[in-house]
């Protein structure tokens, strides 16, 4: 899609306004709405935002270039907004100048898929999907929340009272082509799930912020509060949005996880990129897991992916293999949650993969046995470690991680490491109502 065609759609269309959109390190959208009759100069020119408000850059240095993608250009639905609305993500520049800014997680993505490029060749192409999880919540005038409804996994109405607005959210994304091929309720109350279609990660991380822009406006018409926090409540199971990856060459075509003969029906690409991830794991935790709740969720127990090990069908191993075969073959990161930026941790997925392709690392067994009944000697015998506790022991090894620094960038990694590093203490000094419960009468 180019300006000549945006700009009839609009028309068509009757477009008012359009929100040329870029999303933080810590994956927050951030909208900034121009009129549609100006939007082809700011397509050509660029307009300049504060990136020291949005936590990118310095207050002495604060300004940043905000360029629509025009080929990301999307109509919203007609029930969000009471005029037609649309949207465009943005890459982010240096002002004054056509220099990408190398803190943009957008560009990040883009790096790290042309390095992979330049290793490859120019036909593969990196593809990601992420299962889109959210629970909907009634919230109380006191700002309490409360599960939407007790039903479980793939209940059925009435007991699945989430049912109208997934109905509606569906609707308005098939509306403007993006293709939900199925959706269902999740296990625990309140939870739901939907699956997109497969495309390449760029595009699929544009269209993840879509969705979930999408999903809360939805709900937020109904009266209702959608979250895609990882672990909103203690004592049941959390929200993670597991991440299938593949590679594949548009020339052929061909998918180069797809070997018949092979090990598993794997090829020996996907047996090394698998033992990428499990090598970084401990890193990469923190670009795909990325918040201090994230590790309130990844704990023994409810189907989290703790485990550093692999498997055709445990769940309780941190990389999957779901069934399929052929051009469906792909290769599940399981901890992937809401609250991560979706173009980071594409990009450490692939990043880390790529690792083990360069190095030819060899994967070990798969372990298929449930892990989590195994004692801790069982689980050294069989050499399976675990991913870090919590946000701060990831930052840890993630700062330890030089491949992956090098390979995201280090003006990036190091921006990255400072805010999350500042989110880590701040979560530390602040006194909890756990504490006061538990030590007020000591």
């Amino acid at each position: 899609m180019n300006i000549l065609e945006v700009t009839k759609i609009a028309k068509e269309q009757n477009v008012k306004e359009i929100a040329l959109q870029f999303t933080d390190l810590s994956g927050i959208l951030h909208s900034l709405w121009v009129p549609c009759e100006l939007f082809p100069k700011v397509a050509e020119d660029g307009v300049h935002t504060d990136g020291s408000s949005v936590d990118m850059v310095d207050i002495s240095e604060s300004d940043l270039k905000v360029v629509p993608v025009v080929s990301s250009f999307s109509l919203l639905p007609p029930s969000l907004f009471p005029q037609r609305v649309a949207r465009v993500m943005c890459d982010l520049y240096e002002p004054e100048s056509n220099r990408p800014f190398e803190i943009d997680p957008r560009f990040v993505l883009k790096k790290v898929m042309g390095d992979s490029e330049k290793i490859l060749g120019n036909s593969i192409k990196y593809n990601a999907c992420s299962e889109i999880e959210y629970f909907l919540f009634k919230k109380g005038e006191d700002g309490t929340i409360k599960r939407q409804d007790e039903g479980g996994y793939l209940a059925s109405p009435p007991a699945d009272l989430g049912i109208d607005v997934r109905l509606e959210i569906t609707q308005g994304l098939r509306s403007i082509g993006i293709l939900v091929e199925k959706h269902h309720h999740e296990v625990p109350p309140g939870k739901y799930e939907l699956n997109l279609a497969y495309t390449d990660a760029l595009r699929m991380a544009d269209i993840t912020y879509l969705v979930k822009l999408i999903v809360k406006m939805t709900a937020a018409r109904s009266g209702l509060a959608a979250s895609f926090m990882p672990k909103p409540f203690h004592d049941g199971y959390g929200c993670g949005l597991h991440t299938h990856v593949s590679l594949t060459d548009s020339k052929k075509p061909q998918n180069l996880f797809y070997d018949p003969k092979g090990s598993y029906g794997l090829s020996e690409i996907a047996l090394n990129f698998i033992a990428g991830i499990l090598t970084h794991a401990k890193g990469l935790v923190a670009l795909t897991s990325s918040s201090v709740n994230s590790y309130k969720r990844l704990v023994p127990g409810w189907e989290a992916p703790v485990y550093i090990s692999w498997a055709k069908y445990n769940r309780s191993v941190l990389v999957r293999v779901p069934p399929g075969k052929d051009m469906s073959t792909r290769v599940e990161y399981r901890p992937t949650d809401g609250s991560c930026n979706f173009y980071v941790a594409f990009a450490g997925i692939l990043a880390a993969g790529m690792d083990g392709i360069k190095r030819k690392i060899e994967l070990p067994e798969p372990v298929e046995e449930d892990i989590y009944e195994m004692s801790d000697k069982q689980r050294t015998e069989r050499g399976i470690d675990v991913l870090p506790g919590n946000l701060g022991d990831a930052l840890t090894e993630f700062s330890r991680d030089k491949y992956m620094q090098d390979a995201l960038g280090h003006a990036f990694c190091d921006k990255f490491l400072q805010l999350k590093t500042k989110e880590w203490r701040t979560f530390n000094f602040t006194v909890h109502e756990w504490e006061r419960k538990k030590y007020l009468d000591v």
